[in-house]
Parts: structure tokens; C-alpha cells; sequence
């Protein structure tokens, strides 16, 4: 969505108001806002970037957003040019129709990065390359609706724990990779 109306954009959550709207993986987000990815020294990178609107996607089941939204949120109430707005996917799909991936694919979080004037700059889906990677070897070639249920509980905690270990802050650096490469950075 280029230009992002104030109209759409006054139609988001902050983040307070989305967390108290989570009914599920509370206990995560609250873990990852209170541990975020970032390190000081990206923080002062990403303030350096002119002011920035962020509209995040997701939902609460999603491990990619539980595992990565909190950072963003962290992120931009550190900021003080930064604004983050939260629109829940399924209750906004005439958003997520300007968010789609390889042609159809719903895939969230969605973190697009909007100038003050409502100009798209760069958006980011779904998970990193090393998290798509460590997925794709727990689930060797099946997919997950295929799995059988001890199976996808099996896979599903090789993901959180991935994600604690090291995916939350490879997702991260893929973002902040292509936010430098989009503002030209060092």
C-alpha cells in the first residue's frame, strides 16, 4: 500500500492495545519485549534512519510474530521518530492483499517501513532464510499439515527452541540488512 492513508494507518493497534488483545503465547512476547534482538549499537543505527511509521502484521498463534514483534515494538518506544502499529491479518485482509509473497501466500509478520509522509521504503515477510532453513530440515521434505501430531509437536518445539537460541536474532538481522541496503548504510 503506497501512499499509506491516515486513515488505514489510524485503524492500527499500538502495541500495548494489540498485547492486551493476545490471547495466546502471552507468556513469549512478553519474554522477547523484555529480551528484544537488537543491540544498543543497531539501535543507534536504526535512529539514525529519518523518521520511520512501521505497520506490523501477525497474529498471536503465529511463532514468527510471538517470536518477533516485541522486538519492533521495543524498537520503536526507544525511538522517539519511530511510530509501530499492529493490524491483526485476519481482521484486515485489504491490507494484507498489498503484503502478499510469491503471488498469494499470507505470510506473516509483515513489517513495512513507511516515511512520515506515508511512503512505502521496504517491507519484510514471514520468516528469515536460517529460520526457513532450520524449518525446512526439521520437517525433511513433508509438509507440516502432513505431520502426525506427536510429530508437529516435535517440530514445533525445534522451532521455539530455534527461535531462542538464535532465530529471533537472525530474523532481526535480515531485516536490519535490507533496512541498511534500502537507506544505504554502512
Amino acid at each position: 500500500m503506497n501512499p499509506l492513508s491516515h486513515e488505514v494507518w489510524n485503524r492500527g493497534l499500538s502495541y500495548a492495545d494489540y498485547r492486551r488483545s493476545v490471547t495466546r503465547n502471552g507468556e513469549v512476547f512478553d519474554e522477547v519485549y523484555e529480551d528484544p534482538a537488537y543491540r544498543r549499537g543497531e539501535l543507534a543505527l536504526l535512529g539514525s534512519l529519518p523518521p520511520l511509521r512501521v505497520l506490523a502484521m501477525g497474529e498471536d498463534w503465529c511463532p514468527d510474530v510471538y517470536h518477533t514483534l516485541p522486538t519492533w515494538a521495543r524498537i520503536a518506544e526507544e525511538l522517539p521518530d519511530w511510530d509501530l502499529k499492529v493490524f491483526p491479518r485476519d481482521t484486515h485482509p485489504d491490507l494484507m492483499r498489498h503484503f502478499l509473497w510469491l503471488k498469494d501466500a499470507q505470510r506473516i509478520p509483515v513489517y513495512a517501513f513507511y516515511d512520515d509522509a506515508g511512503r512505502l521504503q521496504t517491507w519484510w515477510s514471514g520468516r528469515s532464510a536460517t529460520a526457513q532453513k532450520a524449518l525446512d530440515d526439521a520437517l525433511a521434505g513433508r509438509a507440516y499439515a502432513d505431520l502426525e501430531p506427536e510429530e508437529r509437536k516435535r517440530v514445533g518445539q525445534a522451532l521455539e527452541d530455534g527461535y531462542r537460541r538464535e532465530l529471533r536474532r537472525k530474523n532481526f538481522e535480515e531485516i536490519l540488512v535490507q533496512l541498511r541496503a534500502f537507506f544505504h548504510l554502512p
